[in-house]
């Protein structure tokens, strides 16, 4: 929520702060306190704002129209709407990015370009990518696109080591990626691992280390300002969970794991078969940031009390890992020459599609997450087959309200999608069927 509406709030007010809209939220959203964090006379956002910044530029056009005149409750159900779109547009840009990097990767494969366009669907289809960045302003769409950046930034440099200017983009893709989701400062030794690998030089270090501690400082500063407390809206004392339970549940549970949302991951591990060699050797800084990522990023989600990710689609958590178990495989993609694992690749990537898809139009029908018993107060819950999200949400039936209401405001403007919602007893930031509490939003947790 807070996400959606720091852009328009620089937009129309030229501010980061939530000041037009907390008042008319505290008396119709019941999570906007925990959302939300007042400093002085003025309200922020409780969680990195860097995120909806980088979206902002989207929302420019919307200053020379009326809306800036609407009430706060017009511009809210406005902002959910719009939120989407900005939401798609960073998705779609990241895989464009995505694309050009698979291309250059796979340049010296025979249908080199095809295997890129078939990856990069992958990424954009069968990830998370597509159920959690796409849909809403959640940390992971900004996020994935600047750790995109800097996987591509940091290949253009490979190539060609004379132009340090794409290893300082790679520094500031790296910083932002941190200022974005604090949980990404693990992209920050992924990348140094592949300098080691590609024998950097001292300066060449530093002019990557340049912008992630400049950045560092940036946000440190705005979290000791707005929350008397470097770590921001989030409490390091959140990653004192267990690591082995965290990584069967991010990985295997029926609730979110990995392995059951989006099986065509194991295709990442083609990367280390021998036919993989050559590829690999070619591009070492890559591989070798693709791995320490792919390793650290579950390590520190598995250790989150609540690494299921609360109120959500699939393994939420582990959202960013998608683009890195793509470049993986696209270094491994010499392994899909013979005809066995071009099949099983075919079919575990169409069915990600398919619960990729289901996540899409269907969830939060079936309501799993709240019923009988919210997640985040059972979350033993995660590990029954019989009872799983996926043949929940199914049964539940494709979730048609919110074209019925964007169909409404087509055709009748915003009050007409607004009766619409009241008539569907649809709230633009509740997601919980009504009559069912659900659990309370907690800026602490990733």
């Amino acid at each position: 929520m807070p996400a959606a509406l720091t852009p328009l709030a620089l937009v129309f007010d030229g501010t980061i702060c939530l000041d037009r809209f907390v008042p008319w939220l505290r008396e119709h959203i019941w999570f906007t306190p925990f959302v939300t964090r007042q400093t002085g006379r003025h309200y922020f956002s409780s969680y990195p704002i860097v995120g909806p910044l980088l979206v902002s530029p989207l929302y420019l056009p919307l200053a020379a129209t009326g809306l800036r005149e609407w009430d706060p409750g017009s511009l809210v159900i406005f902002a959910r709407i719009a939120e989407k779109f900005a939401a798609t547009a960073i998705t779609a840009l990241s895989a464009v990015l995505l694309l050009l990097l698979l291309r250059r990767i796979t340049l010296q494969q025979i249908s080199g370009t095809r295997l890129a366009w078939v990856l990069t669907l992958v990424y954009a289809l069968a990830t998370e990518t597509w159920s959690i960045s796409s849909q809403a302003l959640w940390q992971q769409g900004p996020g994935e696109f600047v750790i995109v950046g800097c996987f591509y930034c940091l290949q253009r440099w490979t190539e060609d080591r004379s132009r340090g200017g794409w290893l300082l983009l790679c520094g500031v893709c790296t910083a932002a990626a941190f200022a974005i989701r604090p949980t990404n400062l693990v992209l920050l030794p992924a990348v140094l691992a592949g300098l080691w690998l590609a024998q950097a030089s001292m300066p060449q270090y530093l002019r990557f280390l340049a912008a992630p501690l400049f950045g560092g400082l940036l946000v440190a500063g705005y979290n000791w300002y707005v929350f008397q407390r470097l770590s921001g809206g989030y409490a390091v004392g959140v990653l004192k969970g267990s690591i082995p339970p965290g990584l069967l549940g991010l990985f295997v549970s029926p609730g979110r794991g990995l392995l059951i949302y989006t099986p065509v991951a194991l295709f990442a591990l083609c990367a280390f078969f021998p036919a993989a060699r050559p590829a690999c050797r070619r591009h070492k800084p890559l591989l070798g940031t693709a791995v320490v990522f792919s390793i650290l990023e579950p390590l520190i989600m598995a250790r989150s009390l609540i690494w299921w990710g609360g109120y959500c689609w699939g393994p939420r958590l582990l959202t960013e890992i998608g683009a890195p178990l793509v470049i993986l495989m696209a270094l491994g993609v010499s392994v899909l020459d013979r005809p066995w694992p071009r099949r099983a690749f075919v079919v575990l990537a169409l069915y990600s599609v398919s619960i990729q898809g289901i996540g899409v139009f269907f969830y939060p029908n079936g309501h799993w997450d709240g019923t009988p018993q919210s997640v985040d107060a059972a979350s033993g819950r995660l590990w029954d087959w019989r009872d799983n999200p996926i043949e929940r949400t199914v049964r539940g039936g494709f979730y048609w309200s919110p074209y019925a209401i964007v169909g409404a405001a087509l055709t009748g403007g915003l009050p007409a999608a607004q009766l619409r919602a009241r008539e569907l007893n649809v709230n633009p930031y509740e997601q919980a069927r009504p009559g069912v509490v659900s659990p309370r939003a907690n800026p602490e947790l990733p």
